[in-house]
């Protein structure tokens, strides 16, 4: 086990963050009671938010002093509560059996539903027990896998769609080469969010990209007759344009997680990991020529897509062709809360999964440079990438010390338009005077 030093706490929880992304595998982010606590719930949050598998460990005050207000250091009403408003799963640990259950618990849940992080608080009097407790040994739990009946259904309508098209996330980041079968024997279109970007190379006929937000591609969503969506909950946050999905006809999803979605009724809603169940739906389906053949390549509807850029947006385009003319084509890209990481979702070309970050759902600033310190460090031969505005770097340019100390060779791209430009441009549009958006960088 390695340790890392970070400047601030959110540094630490975004690197923790941005290494659990790039691997799949979960890191730890070490913290103290009280404010620790509080400056790593802000990192916390992102991460449920964008399902990242990560452990935050800290310690509390005295377990007798808990929920006593007696004004210990680093005293806080309600610790536990603090991280389970942002979570699902936050414990805190009175004894060192407690402390292995607890721990045993997170991975089952990493490996077994949705992985998102868990919260563990250890109290000081806890932390100075001895003990003796011997290794115990423990399986993993299996995936679900999809039932019969479901199969059945979902691909009793795929086998009868004309105008298929399949939207992918984050969740089917393991389902990329059986997702590209299924594509080309459907003939369907292929849409990701963020999260799923690289599931189909930038260049198959097939491929829309990152492109829900868009007109061209959300009127072939109203087209298609049947809508397989693998791994996303589809929320406002993938589409940008809209609080919900519009889609003109069934709509089949596959998703680990067992939340009803109220916003999108499924004709089928399978609750299975990704791989497994489109591989079973692969066998039951046959070859066609159909919708995609005849509306024409995605190239197409991308050329629509672009057309319709003003000129800061071809400037940013350009801007993003060129990083990544730079960079090899397995170098990972952090971006942040910036406009020009907004366009790299769909315009990065990314040939791959897992190798362009973005902090979708919950829209922290500050994510890019200590999250691509976090992926250097479990990928030190990787070329990594951060990407952010000229604020959001400054929300966490502590980390920068950190990487310095670490001497990584960590690349930072800056879109420096002196503002807040996003809030800025909102704020014009909305016929309201910039107020606070404009400043002096250093």
């Amino acid at each position: 086990m390695r340790h890392v030093l970070a400047r601030h706490e959110q540094g630490a929880g975004f690197a923790a963050d941005g290494y659990a992304r790039s691997t799949g595998r979960p890191a730890a982010a070490f913290v103290i009671s009280g404010p620790g606590v509080s400056n790593v719930l802000t990192a916390t949050a992102q991460a449920f938010s964008d399902s990242v598998p990560m452990l935050v460990i800290a310690s509390t005050p005295d377990s007798r002093s808990l929920g006593q207000r007696w004004g210990v250091l680093h005293d806080l009403n309600d610790q536990q509560g603090l991280m389970a408003s942002v979570l699902d799963c936050a414990t805190t640990a009175t004894t060192a059996e407690a402390v292995r259950d607890a721990l045993q618990r997170a991975f089952v849940l990493f490996h077994s539903g949705r992985p998102r992080p868990v919260y563990l608080g250890v109290p000081l009097d806890v932390l100075a027990m001895d003990t003796d407790l011997p290794a115990q040994r423990f399986e993993l739990p299996r995936r679900p896998l999809a039932s019969a009946d479901d199969l059945a259904r979902a691909s009793g309508l795929l086998e009868g769609a004309r105008r298929p098209l399949i939207v992918a996330g984050g969740g089917a980041r393991g389902a990329a080469i059986v997702l590209r079968q299924l594509v080309e024997i459907l003939d369907a279109y292929f849409v990701t969010t963020a999260a799923g970007k690289g599931l189909l190379p930038e260049a198959h006929p097939a491929n829309l990209g990152c492109s829900l937000p868009y007109a061209p591609t959300q009127r072939l969503l109203v087209e298609a007759d049947v809508v397989l969506a693998v791994g996303t909950d589809l929320t406002e946050t993938d589409l940008y344009t809209a609080d919900r999905l519009t889609h003109g006809g069934k709509l089949i999803r596959i998703d680990i997680s067992d939340r009803e979605d109220l916003r999108h009724a499924a004709a089928v809603s399978i609750r299975a990991d990704a791989a497994p169940t489109l591989e079973s739906l692969l066998t039951a389906v046959t070859r066609r020529s159909g919708w995609r053949t005849t509306a024409g390549e995605a190239r197409l509807h991308r050329e629509r897509i672009e057309s319709s850029f003003d000129a800061r947006t071809r400037l940013l385009q350009s801007a993003l062709t060129a990083i990544r003319a730079a960079l090899p084509a397995d170098a990972a890209v952090f971006g942040d809360m910036t406009q020009i990481a907004y366009l790299g979702n769909y315009a990065f070309a990314t040939d791959a999964p897992g190798l362009w970050h973005h902090p979708s759902g919950y829209g922290t600033l500050g994510h890019a440079l200590p999250a691509a310190l976090g992926a250097k460090l479990a990928s030190p031969e990787r070329a990594v990438l951060a990407l952010a505005g000229d604020f959001g770097l400054q929300f966490t340019l502590g980390e920068l010390v950190t990487a310095v100390e670490l001497e990584l060779a960590l690349p930072i791209v800056v879109w420096n338009n002196a503002a807040l430009g996003q809030i800025r441009d909102d704020m014009i549009a909305g016929g309201i005077p910039p107020l606070g958006v404009i400043a002096r960088n250093p």
